[in-house]
């Protein structure tokens, strides 16, 4: 191959690599950040369990369209945090499999990973029926 073709090609790989700029649009950001408040949940345990479920369940759709996913987070740990001791009394030995997976919702939306947070939502389903049995 001739040089200057090969110095040629290094020059334009150069200069369009530098020529992609990001620009941000400030119309499409966000006038207020959202404010959440988590308040303790109450019910009896097999309601907390099913919202628990339920909640998880959509935690994956809320990433993917962008909602308040930290919000539902913090909704599921407040749900679980509020059944675990009824869930302790009745079934001790499914709590780490509770907790894992209550903690894998959490680090899905760290990460923004929708597919982890489906993961940790198909566990606590079978996790909750067999608590409710």
């Amino acid at each position: 191959m001739r040089p200057y073709l090969v110095i040629a090609a290094c020059v334009a790989s150069s200069v369009a690599g530098v020529s992609c700029a990001t620009t941000y649009d400030a119309s499409r950001a966000p006038s207020t950040a959202a404010v959440t408040t988590t308040t303790e949940p109450t019910g009896a345990v097999e309601d907390l369990l099913v919202r628990l479920s339920d909640t998880a369940l959509g935690l994956s759709t809320v990433m993917i369209e962008g909602g308040d996913s930290q919000a539902v987070a913090a909704q599921i740990a407040a749900l679980w945090a509020a059944a675990r001791p009824e869930v302790q009394a009745r079934r001790p030995d499914l709590i780490e499999g509770f907790d894992i997976n209550v903690a894998k919702c959490t680090t899905a939306v760290q990460f923004k990973r929708a597919a982890d947070a489906d993961k940790a939502a198909r566990n606590l389903q079978a996790l909750v029926a067999a608590t409710l049995g």
